[in-house]
């Protein structure tokens, strides 16, 4: 399946083009599939999620009506926030079963699934074309990621039944894919603080008494022409998110002085940007045995309203490695080690 691509735009069941690309492109796009409309184990995924945190009103346990030893399954209650939080802001689904749209409107209706598009699949052309047509009139039960930009589809679970329902799975899924991209973005933070480090050092020396004695005879010796000590390539890397392009022009005949506000203004944003991205974090700090705070951190920053989706931590994670790519190019040129 890892070469089988999803289609650009498909129909909901209420007559709406979806755009797949751009969802996948705003969340971690999850489409399942329904066997049939007469399969009432298929469903029951659905309510199941529901009890792990998409619904407000989570029950602590459930019991599966298909499954014959009708053991209870306790869910605990210290993953709900942060099941509630992947399922909710995270993940968007498409739910695709073969119609008619009438009994697919009864399931969707009484599974009462937000955060995602019924298709009806009357032909099962969608389903033949991600291969997943099973019979005349049967899909095969999936659940899969489709990836960003490709549209290829990456499987997270295969098949449906009594007790194989394949939601363990889907969660750990979305948390381990949370919890790659919060890695990366914690290298970057601990990469931007030694940049930063290193910025404020080369400040302390443009501040230099020597320096700016300097620099005051230099003034004094050249009224009329001052040296550009920065390439107007590097002015507006640095300026061109920080200030209009008109700042930049007016700072391209520069001076030691001007060097060292240039420098304060990158540490300023390399700082605020260090601050977002950290504050957007929610599976840091770890427990003593690495495993992620699912309740404390997500209640913490719902409180401050810092919960974000990956969309928006990726857009943050970007923009300061922009920064960061920049500081580092400030470093050279100033040739601070």
């Amino acid at each position: 399946m890892d070469t089988t691509f999803f289609p650009k735009t498909v129909v909901n069941i209420d007559g709406h083009t979806v755009n797949v690309d751009e969802l996948a492109k705003r969340f971690i796009l999850i489409f399942i599939t329904l066997k049939a409309t007469w399969c009432p184990v298929c469903p029951q995924l659905l309510l199941i999620l529901n009890y792990h945190g998409l619904k407000d009103d989570c029950p602590t346990s459930f019991c599966d009506p298909f499954d014959r030893t009708r053991s209870i399954t306790e869910i605990p209650q210290e993953e709900i926030p942060l099941n509630r939080f992947l399922l909710r802001q995270e993940a968007f689904f498409i739910i695709i079963c073969p119609g008619p749209v009438e009994l697919v409107r009864q399931i969707q209706n009484d599974c009462n699934f937000s955060n995602s598009h019924f298709v009806v699949d009357e032909n099962l052309s969608l389903a033949t074309s991600i291969n997943l047509r099973m019979s005349r009139n049967e899909i095969w039960p999936c659940i899969a990621h489709i990836i960003p930009e490709t549209l290829a589809i990456h499987p997270v679970f295969f098949g449906r039944g009594p007790g194989f329902y394949g939601y363990r799975d889907l969660l750990t899924y979305l948390r381990e894919h949370r919890l790659q991209v919060e890695d990366n973005a914690e290298k970057l933070i601990l990469k931007a603080i030694k940049v930063e480090t290193r910025l404020r050092k080369s400040v302390l020396t443009e501040n230099s008494v020597e320096n700016i004695q300097q620099q005051m005879q230099a003034d004094q010796q050249q009224q009329e022409h001052r040296e550009q000590i920065f390439p107007f390539e590097l002015l507006s890397s640095i300026f061109e998110y920080l200030e209009p392009i008109e700042i930049v022009r007016s700072v391209t005949a520069t001076s030691r002085l001007w060097r060292a506000i240039g420098l304060e203004v990158i540490i300023m944003n390399l700082k605020r940007e260090i601050k977002i991205v950290s504050e957007s974090l929610v599976t840091y700090p770890r427990t003593e045995d690495n495993k992620m705070p699912y309740f404390s951190r997500i209640v913490m920053l719902k409180q401050k309203n810092k919960l974000i989706g990956i969309y928006e931590l990726e857009q943050q994670i970007n923009y300061l490695i922009k920064i960061v790519e920049i500081s580092q190019r400030l470093l050279v040129y100033c040739n601070v080690v």
